[in-house]
Order: C-alpha cells, then structure tokens, then sequence
C-alpha cells in the first residue's frame, strides 16, 4: 500500500504523464509539490520532492523565449537537483535531472560558468552510466557533450584546460552515442539535429541532409524544440547541403 506522500507523488506525476506534457500541465505539477512542507516529508521521500521540483522546472525551462529567464530557471533546477543527488546519491532519477540541468546549463551560459558547468556535468554523467548505460537521455547527452568538446575553439580550449583537464573525445565518438541513442528511442528531433551537425562537422553531407531533414520534420510548439527546428532549416541552407538530392 502506498503511503500517503507516495500517492501525494502518483497524483502529481499523474498530471505529467506521458504524452500530455504541456506549459499548463508542468506548470500545475509544479505548484502541487512547492505546496508541499518539505520539512513536513519523510525523510525517504524528500529527495523525490527535490527531483520533481527540479524536473519541472527544467520542464518548463523550455517554454521560456528570453535566454535570461530559461537559464534562472535552469539554475533553479539544477540547485534542486544537486541538494537531492546529495541526499541520496542512488536515487537515478534525481542523477539524470542533475545531468540534464547541467548539461544545458553548460550550453546556455557564458563562457566561464559554460566551463564549471562543463566539468561538473562531465562527472554527474559518469556517475550516473555507471548505474544504466542503455538510457535513451545520457546516451544522447554523452554524445552530444563529445560534440561539444570537438567543436571547442582553440581560445575554448585554452580557457578549459586551466580548469580541468579536457577530455579527448571525437566526432565518431559523439555519432557512435547519437545513432546509439536514436536506437532507444526514435524520432526525437534534439537528437536527430545533433547527428545531422556531426555527420556535417565529418563531411558526411549526405547522412548529414537526411538527418536535418528528419528534424526540420519533427515541429514543435514547444519554444526550445522549435529552436532545433530552426537550426537545422538554417544549416539546411549550406550550399554543400542545398546541392544534395537525397
């Protein structure tokens, strides 16, 4: 039988489920559990209350248009689950919002906090592998983060490698966990995008056309996803790309 903050937890997640994720719906769910008295909760449920509030929020994040605003909340999220992984560092899914709000915040911020974050997230994704290495989430984001770091400018790395040490990774590397994670879950255009500018970033113009196109073909209401949207279209309009007849 479930207890009373167990099924304070289904009626939330109930708000959320799959498939009818809305700006509404988070919204909502997120209002439930700040309701909560966090002081109130027993002890074994407090960092399930850490990780919904972290999880809607980065949730929402991704409905905000003004940079600003989505990386404060961003912030926010990432605060939440940092304070749960500390309480229970066995808790998986409180270690994959952590990575996730880590991970965009690296992508988000300026240059200084994009390299503490960087390293941060490094760290939190090895931690959380180590307990499931077939997640569709941190496969996508440990390719998309070996991307990233092969795509680091010479001033970046420079700036990096008085911070930590850089990890070597490769563009085969970022594609290996991006066709990957397309294999867990299909169709999902943030990782369609990220192949798309892998095969692109190794000359593939063909396989890099037919991935973008995929994305360009997911659309979205959502204001981030149609940001992917947006930039595949544009990189869609690279004259490489453009003279391809798939």
């Amino acid at each position: 039988m479930m207890s009373s903050v167990e099924s304070y937890f289904h009626a939330i997640d109930s708000i959320t489920a799959v498939g009818e994720f809305s700006e509404k719906s988070i919204g909502e769910a997120l209002l439930k559990i700040e309701q909560l008295k966090f002081e109130d909760v027993p002890a074994e449920h407090r960092c399930g209350v850490l990780r919904r509030r972290a999880e809607f929020l980065y949730l929402l994040s991704n409905y905000a248009t003004d940079k600003e605003k989505r990386v404060e909340m961003l912030e926010q999220a990432y605060q939440q689950a940092l304070q749960g992984h500390v309480m229970d560092g066995t808790d998986f899914e409180c270690a994959k919002v952590l990575c996730s709000t880590c991970g965009r915040l690296a992508e988000e911020s300026s240059l200084k906090k994009k390299l503490d974050y960087g390293f941060k997230f490094k760290t939190y994704l090895d931690e959380a592998l180590a307990v499931n290495n077939g997640d569709f989430e941190l496969t996508h984001m440990r390719g998309r983060f070996c991307y990233t770091v092969a795509s680091l400018s010479f001033v970046e790395r420079m700036a990096a490698k008085v911070v930590g040490q850089i990890p070597d990774v490769s563009y085969k590397d970022a594609l290996k966990d991006l066709l990957k994670a397309e294999e867990l879950e299909e169709d999902v255009a943030e990782n369609q995008l990220f192949i798309g500018k892998t095969y692109l970033a190794l000359n593939d113009f063909v396989n890099a056309k037919k991935w973008l196109m995929k994305t360009v073909s997911n659309i979205s209401d959502v204001p981030v996803e149609q940001e992917y949207y947006d930039e595949a279209n544009a990189l869609l309009q690279d004259k490489r790309l453009k003279s391809i007849k798939l």
